[in-house]
Order: C-alpha cells, then structure tokens, then sequence
C-alpha cells in the first residue's frame, strides 16, 4: 500500500514531547552502548526516527532482571505467594481497601479492563514508589483501551522471559555492546521508531521501526538498514512479520517471535523457512506480561513466572480440565499493578501446564474498493480518534462492512471510509458494555486472515 494522501491520523511529530535527556533515560549507559545507540541513531540508511525512549533502569532492577531470569529457570512452582500478595492488596489497594479479606483466592471478585478504564489510580497500592512510574496506554485492539501503570524493571521483564523461552530451544541471546539483539517492527502508516540500549543486556542495541514506507527516505534503506543491524531477533505481529518477510534481507536472525496476534499454521512455516529459524509464538497482555508460547503449532506452553492462570465460566465458576473458557490471570509482579483474577477476554482450555485452543487476536486485515489490504490498526488509529467506548466491525464476503458501536455513532462511517473508500458501509448503535475484550475484527473476505 503507497499510504493515503486524506489519512486522518497525523505522523508523530519527532521529540515534540521531549521530556528526558539521554543520562535520565539510560542511568547505566557505558561508552560502549553509547556508541552503539550513536552508530544507530547516525546510520545513512536508518528510519525516520521520531521517538526517543531509553530502559531507564537501575543497577538494582538490572540485577533484579538477571536473578529473575535464574528464578524462571527454576519456576516458581509453589502457590505459597498467591494469599499473601491477596491480603496485601486487600490492604494497601483502594479498590479492596476496608474490605473483609477472602480466605481463598476463589473468594476474591474477578475484574476486568473495563476496572481500568476511568479510575486506574484505584488500583495502585498506596504504598507504590511512583518515582519511576510508566503510564502505557493499551492500543485497544480488542475492546476499549486501558491505562497501565508500570515501572522500568517491569517494562523490561519481556527480555529475561524470552531468554528463558529461546535457552529452552538452545538458542542463545548473546546480547553485548557490539551488536544490536532485538528489532521490533510494525507495518502501519504511523507508528514510533525509535532507537535504543538495554542495560539489561549489557548496552546491546535495541529497536523498534515501521517497515512502512512512510517511515524511511527511501525504501531500500529498510533492508540496508536491517541488514547493517543484522540482529539476534525480530519480534512483531503476523502481518508485520509478513511485511519483513517480503524485504530482500540478507541476513538472518536466530529467531523470530511473534505476538499481539494469532499465528497461522502456514504463515509459521513461511516464516521459519524464510529466515531459517525458530518462530514463537507468544501470548500475553500488556497488564500481565508474556503468559504463554509454543515453538510450533501445538498447545502453548505456560511460562513458569509467578502468575497463577484459572479457566472460568462465563458465570464466573472454574472450568473442568480441559473445558474452554475465559483466561483469567492473578499476578503481582507489576509493583504498580497487582492483578487479583484478571479476566484477559481470551478464551482456551488448561490442560495441565498448557493452554489449549487458544483464541487469540486474530490478524484481520480489510479490502479497500480499490482493491488494497489494509490492516486492522489503521482502523484502531482512525476511530480511536472519536472516543468510542467500543466497537466491531465486520466486513461479508461481498466486501460490504458493518460497525457495530457502543453510544453515539457520529463520524463512524466517515472515519472508516477515509480508508476503505466507498465500499457499502453500515453502522449500528448498540450496546457493548461489559462484552469483556470483545473481537473488534472479524472478515468473511477470502484473503482477510494471515494463515
């Protein structure tokens, strides 16, 4: 796709928000990651930047991560935490404060992102250190967005966690000043890039770019660029990865992982052959944090962090073993964000230490009148501009769309066709509350889904 000249979301402006400088943004910064961010951030071929963002970590969380990573070598396989972490919720949160404290973990109420939506301060215990406080604000890619509260240290668990995943399949992620270990890339018209160092990983390169047109001088700087990074990983959604795979890159990473999305069977085999690695397949929620992945097309495999995982009804009562329902997590690994029964919205069957039929978000994509493929997350960017509480929206086989949305309906049609042009478009009020991450995207259209 070339881009759309009427595209309602404006580009981010670069730095226009700029807050920190680069020694508040890596406190553990060595010359030698100082040069690598420099050689990134100067390379002739590199991205249109347009975001700075460091790891903001200190020697206490670095090291924090690197005993975590020994922890989940080991696995946290007592439940001895859960009613601790719950009697102190009950008593620092003010969502649970002067309540009665359950006796069991099946007493405490579930709760939701809808919880989180307009009062995420409740749910902040009163005795935070908020002196590092990260605000992130969820995409909403399936149901409305929600605002979570985190910190340096947890922002970073992805890193130790996925090098618990890949040690498992004997590849190793190396890390170290001289080379850049992960590249994230998206495939959108707008989208942040930015360059930076984990201090974690001892000043390796660290990125993330929109494979987009839009975003480089000009197209072939995208596989010049990535071929002069030549990184340990690529990480990305399916239709990103797909975009990735399409590039004419000469180099190969030493694996690839997949999230956000589900990944087709046939989409996995494409992908491994093309870059001649491992592709995982990853499960989590931006709350939580990675909960669950497979190395190929089978169940998905339980991370052994300290989160507790229960299959619910959707009246709320536990699932048998090996009956489907809701995912609903319990986790205290966030400081700012303790999680007492999170429903996540997605939906499999817990059959020991794996989740079967996992019903994740599925990569939609929709036909354009003039024929072209456009991704579901412009459609997020586009109507996230008009404060819907919730949406969903479904296109037939014939190509007409329907958007079903929850309250007022004005500039829905107008937003989705700034997009998809004139295609038959109908838009209905309805009531969606409550419909817990409900699917935002389904298509009946042949070619819709990356299988």
């Amino acid at each position: 796709m070339s881009g759309h000249v009427d595209y309602p979301v404006a580009d981010y402006e670069p730095m226009a928000a700029t807050a920190l400088s680069d020694a508040d943004r890596w406190p553990l910064m060595t010359p030698a990651a100082e040069a690598m961010l420099d050689r990134l951030r100067t390379h002739p071929s590199a991205p249109r930047y347009n975001h700075a963002c460091g790891d903001r970590l200190t020697a206490s969380a670095r090291d924090n991560l690197v005993a975590y990573r020994s922890q989940l070598a080991s696995g946290f396989s007592s439940p001895d935490w859960i009613m601790p972490l719950v009697e102190r919720v009950y008593r620092t949160v003010p969502r649970y404060r002067g309540k009665p404290v359950p006796t069991t973990l099946a007493e405490v109420p579930t709760t939701d992102r809808h919880d989180l939506l307009s009062h995420a301060e409740t749910h902040v215990p009163d005795d935070a250190d908020l002196s590092e406080l990260i605000v992130y604000r969820t995409s909403g890619s399936r149901g409305p967005a929600a605002t979570v509260p985190m910190t340096p240290e947890f922002c970073a668990l992805d890193l130790p966690v996925m090098q618990h995943i890949l040690s498992s399949l004997g590849v190793p992620v190396r890390g170290g000043a001289a080379r850049v270990s992960l590249v994230n890339v998206y495939d959108q018209p707008v989208a942040y890039q930015f360059a930076s160092v984990s201090s974690y990983l001892d000043g390796a390169g660290v990125l993330k770019v929109n494979l987009h047109e839009s975003g480089w001088r000009a197209p072939a700087d995208r596989q010049e660029f990535l071929d002069a990074c030549t990184p340990e990983l690529y990480t990305g959604n399916p239709i990103s990865l797909t975009k990735l795979a399409t590039l004419p890159l000469r180099s190969r990473p030493t694996a690839v992982l997949s999230g956000a999305m589900a990944l087709g069977t046939s989409l996995r085999s494409r992908l491994s052959a093309r870059f001649e690695c491992p592709v995982i397949d990853l499960y989590g929620i931006t709350e939580a944090g990675l909960i669950a992945w497979r190395p190929d097309n089978g169940p998905h495999r339980l991370l052994p962090r300290k989160m507790h995982v229960e299959i619910l009804s959707p009246t709320g009562t536990p699932c048998a073993p090996g009956e489907r329902g809701e995912i609903v997590v319990t986790c205290g690994e966030n400081p700012l964000l303790p999680l007492l029964r999170y429903r996540t919205g997605d939906h499999a069957a817990l059959r020991g230490t794996t989740l079967v039929d996992l019903e994740g978000r599925d990569p939609v994509r929709y036909q354009a009148a003039d024929g072209a493929w456009i991704n579901s997350i412009e459609l997020t960017h586009v109507l996230s501009l008009l404060s819907l509480t919730a949406w969903q929206l479904h296109q037939d086989e014939a190509g007409a769309v329907r958007v079903d949305v929850h309250g007022a309906a004005d500039g829905v049609e107008q937003a989705v066709r700034s997009l998809l042009g004139p295609v038959p478009i109908e838009v209905r009020e309805t009531n969606l509350a409550r419909d817990a991450k409900p699917q935002r995207y389904s298509s009946r259209l042949a070619g819709a889904l990356v299988v």
